[in-house]
């Protein structure tokens, strides 16, 4: 079996996404032999070489900026002493430069790792780890090994390694420190010196430099956010929890545990209606005002074949931004899904997600059906004076009630004059909720 390397970005608060990186990995046993990170990576890197993932996953849940920066005490202390009296501009000017100074207190960041981190727990792990930071006086690099650092300084060159300019300066046996992203905010080259071919990256966007990756005959597997991660030092725990969320889902989803372009999900469960919808696409269908709109959507005759009809669907397809996607029908699924905003951050069946799709649906329309029911609204969605498309989730709804949900059939003017205002990924939702009530009414 492949023994990886894993390459750990720097990014502050946007790094509990490793953690949820690590927790994928570990639920598909896929092993890690050594782990190199940068920055807050660094810190990742050695609690994933500590090995103890419920203490890691409890510290990132918990996480609080009083346990990074002293910021509360110093800053207020300071306000008192001197910007009080002075103009807001003034005020400002001097926040700006104590930061820039780099004169922000991480006390509690050190204690904080020095309860978290036990050196000699970290130098007995088969997992080996390493780390980046940069000299100030010469701006070199200085890539350690677990080996290569001296007993009792883990903790300094983890610091170090996190050392933003907004922070206090990294003393080690006389000389400063930098964030090692100054050099290389994800290390790849330093895992490929190492030894490793096999290599798994955790990339994000952040602050600092990326080499240029080097070496012949690598398998580098790049795991990357799917969504915003926040700001660099965004410490709400609404925004960490849902970044371990993430990374958990988009490692998953990188491996192919999970399909989807941007929902997670796993097709190895029940889908029992599934396989009957995918039957069901394309079918002539019973109901005549249901065979008018889907006609009239995908611009075919009413009389259309199931033949013609999924042709004229996979064309459709191509112009959205799931022209890659090998999967149709499940890419014509989450385009609905993402039509009724279903929740995103969780797996699903292919079953219970289009349980989903129904459930969104009924839940937003109905909490805003006197909004989409307006005469105001109905007469903008109907105005011939604009070629305006929908792009939010109340002009969905507001499309869906007139096009899908009205009792009796449209004038053929009336429908082409809506389908003309669908992007193809609303179009192609709007179907999808017409054969999915088709199947369900088949079935009763």
């Amino acid at each position: 079996m492949k023994e990886y390397g894993l390459v750990l970005s720097g990014g502050g608060t946007k790094g509990a996404f490793e953690i949820g990186v690590w927790k994928a990995l570990i639920e598909q046993k896929i092993p890690i032999s050594c782990v190199i990170g940068t920055s807050i990576g660094a810190v990742n890197a050695a609690l994933i070489a500590q090995n103890d993932f419920d203490m890691a996953y409890q510290s990132w849940n918990n996480l609080e900026i009083n346990q990074v920066l002293n910021l509360n005490t110093s800053m207020a202390q300071k306000y008192v002493q001197q910007w009080s009296g002075i103009s807001f501009d003034s005020f400002r000017l001097s926040f700006l430069n104590d930061l820039f100074r780099g004169d922000l207190d991480i006390t509690p960041l050190r204690h904080f790792l020095a309860r978290a981190i036990d050196e000699d727990k970290i130098r007995r792990s088969p997992i080996k780890l390493g780390l980046v930071t940069v000299e100030l006086d010469t701006l070199k690099p200085v890539q350690l090994m677990i080996d290569d650092i001296p007993k009792g300084k883990l903790l300094d060159y983890l610091l170090a390694s996190s050392a933003l300019p907004v922070f206090q300066k990294q003393e080690i046996d006389g000389k400063t420190y930098l964030d090692g992203g100054f050099y290389d905010n994800l290390p790849i080259n330093f895992m490929v010196e190492s030894g490793y071919t096999d290599i798994i990256a955790v990339e994000f966007p952040a602050m600092g430099f990326k080499q240029k990756v080097k070496g012949k005959n690598l398998d580098i597997t790049v795991v990357t956010n799917s969504e915003y991660l926040g700001m660099t030092l965004q410490f709400d725990q609404e925004t960490i929890q849902n970044n371990i969320t993430m990374g958990y889902l988009d490692c998953l989803r990188t491996f192919g545990c999970v399909k989807g372009k941007i929902f997670y999900i796993d097709p190895g469960d029940a889908h029992m209606f599934y396989d009957k919808l995918t039957d069901f696409i394309g079918r002539p269908l019973a109901d005549p005002n249901a065979r008018s709109e889907i006609a009239t959507l995908l611009g075919i005759p009413k009389d259309a074949t199931q033949y013609t009809t999924i042709e004229a669907i996979q064309r459709m397809v191509k112009r959205t931004t799931y022209n890659k996607t090998k999967n149709t029908m499940l890419s014509l699924l989450e385009m609905t899904g993402k039509c009724v905003n279903v929740p995103r951050m969780k797996i699903y069946s292919p079953d219970h997600f289009i349980l989903e799709i129904l459930t969104s649906l009924e839940t937003l329309t109905r909490s805003n059906l006197a909004f989409i029911k307006n005469d105001e609204t109905i007469q903008k969605a109907l105005s011939e004076d604009t070629d305006d498309k929908p792009t939010t989730l109340l002009d969905f709804l507001s499309f869906y009630v007139l096009f899908v949900g009205s009792k009796t059939e449209l004038p053929i003017g009336i429908l082409q004059h809506l389908k003309n205002k669908f992007t193809p990924e609303y179009t192609l939702g709007m179907m999808m909720l017409i054969y999915i009530h088709q199947v369900i009414n088949d079935g009763k």
